[in-house]
């Protein structure tokens, strides 16, 4: 069996069992079930180390896991430019602290028939940040890991999986991984200068337009927000989930929260070098719900 290891060290998410389960433990405490009667299709959810952006993402996962166990969880990463073919994971399985996670396999051919695919190679953080997550919230569900391009190629693919689990009669959720806005002197774009009112204009301007298309459901303009206003780093993944979700039945997204890297450590970036004052460089995250 292709098992392909953990690359991530530590830092990003815990080596160890225990710690995964008491941060996520913790990470989803206090948090009210969906009401009655919701449909989920999966989300929305950022992919910095768990410290930062973790709980946002458990979350997501958590609420969907409460209405449904399915048969598929599909993750799309990004993290690629508008040029590039989808990346299929085409391994059998992939560690985590959690015991390793079955991967859909059964969905290669399949996709390959209606895709261009090239093979995904380890080393990207977009979706296996979120693997322990989905381990311990859909114990028993296979996993479909691809990343999407910053492209019309991403609503394509999205299609496709939704289009396969259907033909393959399996239940899918479908989860994009994208952060925001990547603001400061270590990204090189401050175009409002530095302080509280960068702050603000980041979370109230730049990442909201984003977030605002995301809640409608509109991937073509999450595609053409992110590339003129630089307001996420993997908007492939994010439009893919969507497409793959309105195709399941999703009609509606919601924001389950919002809020930055500055937010969660105001005076120091967890990409600082020491020649930048600190927390002039942060992140944005969003989670959103997909339902129905």
């Amino acid at each position: 069996m292709r098992i392909r290891s953990r690359m991530l060290p530590p830092g990003w998410y815990p080596g160890s069992k225990s710690e995964c389960l008491r941060e996520i433990e913790q990470m989803v405490a206090g948090v009210k079930p969906l009401p009655p009667g919701v449909k989920v299709f999966g989300g929305i959810v950022p992919h910095a180390g768990w410290y930062f952006s973790g709980k946002l993402a458990a979350r997501v996962f958590y609420l969907n896991s409460l209405i449904t166990q399915p048969q598929v969880v599909a993750v799309f990463g990004g993290h690629l430019g508008g040029n590039s073919p989808p990346l299929l994971v085409t391994d059998e399985a992939w560690e985590t602290p959690l015991g390793n996670v079955t991967l859909a396999t059964e969905f290669y051919e399949p996709l390959r028939k209606r895709l261009t695919l090239k093979e995904e190679y380890p080393g990207d953080n977009t979706i296996e940040i979120q693997l322990p997550l989905v381990k311990h919230f859909f114990p028993n569900t296979k996993v479909l890991a691809l990343r999407a391009p910053h492209s019309q190629e991403a609503i394509a693919l999205g299609e496709a999986v939704a289009a396969v689990a259907g033909e393959l009669k399996l239940s899918l959720l479908a989860f994009g991984s994208t952060d925001l806005t990547h603001y400061g002197p270590n990204y090189g774009w401050a175009p409002k200068g530095f302080g509280s009112d960068a702050v603000k204009w980041v979370k109230e301007v730049n990442d909201k337009k984003f977030v605002d298309l995301a809640l409608k459901m509109d991937g073509e303009g999450m595609l053409k927000t992110a590339a003129q206003d630089q307001s996420a780093c993997s908007a492939g993944g994010a439009v893919a989930a969507i497409a793959a979700a309105k195709k399941l039945g999703a009609t509606k997204a919601n924001l389950v929260d919002y809020y930055t890297s500055y937010d969660v450590m105001p005076l120091v970036d967890y990409y600082t070098s020491y020649d930048v004052m600190p927390g002039d460089s942060f992140v944005g995250y969003a989670g959103i719900l997909l339902e129905g």
